[in-house]
């Protein structure tokens, strides 16, 4: 069973690119998140960026459908897909946290949250995807979230939240070209 799991999984990552679309869907809404905190009020920001997956996800299932990793012809069984659903939903759960940050208006720890929260469930993909890419990007947009927060003028409420944003996407972003670029070397 172990060699089954294993093959599957490593068809799972070859059919999805190691989940290229989503992180490349996701990444480009997170730098317009930041956009949205450098020119527009904290609390649509805020909402852009709670957001944000009502254009990310469908934006994902497209470039997921070009490049053939959804349809009926998916090589792996039905318990993977429903395993990778499950990780991919898990962040849903930060959303009552995130929810609460608006309703308080402490909209510029949106951002921050967001991202933590975000950073959580990717570590479940290095195991799905078998490889240690996403463990990286999860530290780094861990770690880089608080030390842009913590950089941030004091004055500037909405510097740090706009490099959160932009941080993010551009780990993720820098992630899914890794990937493809390793995906394209293993052919």
């Amino acid at each position: 069973m172990a060699v089954d799991l294993v093959e599957s999984l490593r068809l799972l990552a070859e059919q999805n690119v190691s989940g290229v679309a989503f992180l490349s869907a996701y990444g480009l809404t997170w730098l317009v998140c930041g956009v949205f905190w450098r020119r527009a009020a904290e609390r649509t920001a805020a909402f852009a960026t709670l957001f944000q997956g009502m254009v990310a996800f469908p934006a994902a299932l497209g470039l997921s459908a070009l490049i053939g990793a959804i349809g009926p012809d998916r090589p792996v069984a039905a318990e993977i897909t429903q395993l990778s659903i499950l990780i991919g939903t898990s962040q849903l759960l930060g959303l009552p946290f995130l929810v609460y940050l608006v309703v308080r208006g402490q909209y510029a720890l949106v951002p921050f949250a967001f991202a933590a929260v975000t950073s959580m469930h990717f570590v479940l993909y290095s195991w799905m995807y078998r490889t240690p890419v996403y463990i990286a990007m999860a530290v780094l947009v861990s770690l880089g979230s608080a030390a842009v927060m913590l950089a941030a003028p004091a004055g500037e409420r909405r510097s740090g939240p706009a490099r959160v944003c932009f941080l993010t996407g551009g780990l993720l972003l820098a992630a899914a070209l890794l990937l493809l670029i390793l995906h394209l070397a293993g052919r």
